[in-house]
């Protein structure tokens, strides 16, 4: 018999209503122990800068990520990936949230029609991309908003935080805004145990201390460093004082007159708040192998 949404979520109600609010806990749950891999395997993962706030990553298994592609209207990519068909294959994208720079509908379609990719993204977002692009295989109903971790093909994928605002630009800079949800980052737990954390577009927030330095606890970190949409070199750097990552990437900057144009005042800026972290500077469309 066919439930209805209705019928579904009155289900639901019900459900919650027998348990009742006065049922007294027994004892507290155990502390949870971070999301790990379920399996831990030697290699490298491979990180590629597609400028801005794009990335490619290669898993120690050889899956194909692609993270927030801006390919085709980006001044930053590299022209290499600005042929179809130029990424031989892909096997997720993973989005953080609608914003041009981040999300182009152009490209959108073009990937997935491309090569049919497994594509994460938060909730309103995956509706959103699902609504616009009716083949996109939305892995929604696995990891459809933050706090939640689901395991894909050996790599873990975390869903957290991030603050900053959110709407899709359906034309380009120019276009009328509409609202897809929040802005989101990701942890990213490797096979061969190494963690990630892509903060996405933020501003400097207490999470990266209490639940991304305290928790997660990554070996790198992927942070915006430009300013005017995101933290700056002095609120990344003192983000990485918190997060402690063994070493630092910076994004998003460089790409327009507005952002800060190099990793100057980061990398010294970092040096003096947090002298144990790394600063990786990554030149688009090279990539670097991490173990």
């Amino acid at each position: 018999m066919k439930t209805t949404r209705r019928q579904f979520f009155q289900t639901i109600g019900l459900t919650v209503g027998g348990v009742g609010l006065g049922t007294t806990v027994a004892q507290a749950a155990p502390e949870a122990s971070p999301p790990l891999p379920k399996s831990r395997k030697p290699g490298a993962i491979g990180i590629e800068w597609l400028g801005h706030g794009s990335f490619l990553f290669v898993s120690t298994n050889g899956k194909r990520i692609l993270f927030d592609p801006w390919i085709m209207t980006s001044p930053a990519c590299p022209g290499k990936y600005k042929k179809q068909g130029s990424f031989s294959s892909v096997d997720f994208i993973v989005w953080t949230h609608g914003h041009v720079d981040h999300f182009m509908l152009g490209d959108a379609k073009e990937l997935i029609e491309t090569y049919d990719p497994k594509v994460i993204a938060p909730w309103e977002l995956s509706f959103f991309i699902k609504s616009e692009i009716p083949k996109a295989n939305c892995l929604t109903f696995n990891l459809g908003n933050k706090g939640a971790t689901a395991d894909f093909d050996g790599v873990g994928i975390t869903m957290v935080e991030a603050f900053h605002s959110a709407g899709a630009q359906l034309t380009g800079f120019q276009g009328t805004n509409r609202f897809v949800g929040e802005a989101v980052g990701y942890i990213f737990d490797f096979e061969n145990g190494l963690r990630l954390y892509h903060s996405g577009d933020t501003s400097l927030m207490g999470d990266m201390k209490t639940i991304i330095g305290d928790y997660y606890k990554p070996d790198i970190a992927i942070l915006p460093i430009g300013g005017v949409f995101t933290m700056g070199p002095e609120e990344a750097a003192h983000a990485c004082s918190m997060i402690q990552p063994r070493i630092v990437i910076p994004e998003h900057y460089a790409t327009f007159p507005v952002l800060e144009q190099d990793a100057e005042r980061f990398k010294a800026t970092t040096a003096k708040r947090a002298p144990n972290v790394e600063v990786l500077e990554l030149v688009p469309g090279e990539m670097v192998e991490l173990a």
